[in-house]
Parts: structure tokens; sequence; C-alpha cells
């Protein structure tokens, strides 16, 4: 299915204040999936030799962090359009991105743990956007998300997460198709029960005066950073950074 720029961005919005969450057909274009798998494969067998130690790869999942610093392809994908369009329309116009990961559920994961992103909720508005984009099909069998409905606010939002488990439902999705959810809200990557990968991209975006996950101005190489165009020095949170003083020239920069 075909993302439409002009009605899906604000029906996202709508559910996510609502239920917490929205799915959002097409939102990345098949012509970028198969590119997108290699890629993120790619930084998988580049830190294969500390994924482990670092708790990057364990029997539950692989996880990439601050993809747009390891391959050109992850800035474009993070700060497509569409992919921005949602997150604008539930965070407003000036959302910056706080986290840039890819995940991938190996064969016979027992999945996660119910969680939040984001611990404290802040029922009536949203401070984090997760927006999980699947690069391969997300079935119930093979680790699709689930979701505990209205769990971002009253009276689910001051429910222990463990005391939520028989409300939380799966999410099948296509590859290309994405879940988003208020960063409050009780979810988990469920178990991979499948010979089958199950690999997504995780944008994390929030509005521009909470913490983001990562400091992208510091993380994302010189190379990087000097390609990047205005809308996305921005979005990357170039614009977002606090004032401070440089001795040497005696100026305040941001």
């Amino acid at each position: 299915m075909t993302f439409d720029r002009g009605a899906v961005p604000s029906a996202v919005a709508v559910e996510v204040a609502d239920r917490g969450w929205a799915a959002v057909p097409g939102l990345l274009e098949a012509a970028v999936l198969a590119p997108a798998r290699a890629a993120l494969d790619a930084v998988f067998a580049a830190e294969d030799d500390i994924a482990a130690d670092r708790g990057w790869a364990t029997e539950v999942h692989r996880v990439a962090y601050a993809l747009p610093a390891k391959d050109r392809l992850f800035v474009d994908l993070f700060t497509d359009p569409a992919v921005v369009a949602v997150a604008a329309a539930v965070l407003g116009d000036d959302c910056v991105l706080a986290g840039a990961n890819g995940l991938d559920l190996p064969p016979g994961s027992p999945g996660q743990g119910l969680h939040r992103d984001h611990p404290v909720p802040t029922p009536g508005w949203t401070a984090y956007l997760h927006v999980v984009a699947a690069l391969d099909d997300f079935t119930a069998d093979n680790g699709a998300t689930v979701v505990v409905d209205a769990s971002h606010r009253e009276p689910r939002a001051e429910i222990a997460t463990g005391e939520l488990a028989d409300a939380a439902r799966a999410v099948p999705i296509a590859a290309g198709d994405a879940v988003c959810f208020d960063g409050a809200v009780v979810h988990a990557a469920g178990p991979n029960r499948t010979g089958s990968r199950r690999r997504a991209l995780h944008a994390f975006f929030a509005r521009p005066w909470v913490m983001p996950h990562w400091d992208f101005p510091a993380t994302l190489p010189e190379d990087v950073a000097a390609s990047l165009d205005d809308r996305q020095r921005r979005l990357f949170g170039f614009d977002a950074r606090p004032r401070r003083w440089d001795p040497a020239t005696r100026r305040v920069h941001r």
C-alpha cells in the first residue's frame, strides 16, 4: 500500500493520542528495503567482534545503535520526509531525531519483556514517538511488536508493566510498514518461533526540549555532518543544542 502523506500522518496523530499506537502502511518504499537490510547486516558484521561483550548480541536480539553514523544510507532513511511527516504530526514540526537504531530478532528469540521506552508516562501529551519500520514481515510467529492499548494514559499509565501482560496484543505488519507508538506505551518485541530473521529500523523522535537518547551532533562523523542539508541538521539536533561559551574566541556558540 502506498503511503498517503496527506491523510496518514493526521490519522496517526489521532490514533496515538487515543490508543497510544498506530500501524502505518507503506512508510518505507519497497525499493529501499533490500539495500537497508544489506546495510544493517553490514553494520552487524562490522561489530561482530564487540557485540556480545557489549550486550548488543544476546539470545533476545541483535542491536546496532546510531546507524546514521555508520552508513550514509541511514541518514536518508531516518530523515525520509514520509517518516518525519508522521513524527511531526504527533510531536510538532520542530521535532528532532532522538535515536536511530537497527534491531534483529534471530530465530528462537524468546522476545522482550514488556517495557516503556519513556518510563515516566505523561498522560495528555506525547514527549517521544517510536517509529518501528519493518525490514522483514512482522508476524505473530516471528516477533511482531506487541502493544498494550492506551497504556500511555490513565488509568493504565499508573499500572506496572508486568500487570498488563494479559492486555498485550501483536501488531502484524508487512515489510515497509511501520508501527508507531507513544514512548510511554507498554510494548515489546514478541518471541520469534520461526527459522527466519525479523529486522527493523527503530526511529525515536522527540520534542526539541526533552532529552534525546543520542547526541547526534557529537556522534556523526565530520564528513557526514558536513553533508547534511538544513532540514537534516535540524532533525539531528544541531539547532537544539544548548549554548556554549568559547573562551578562546569569547563567543557564544550553539
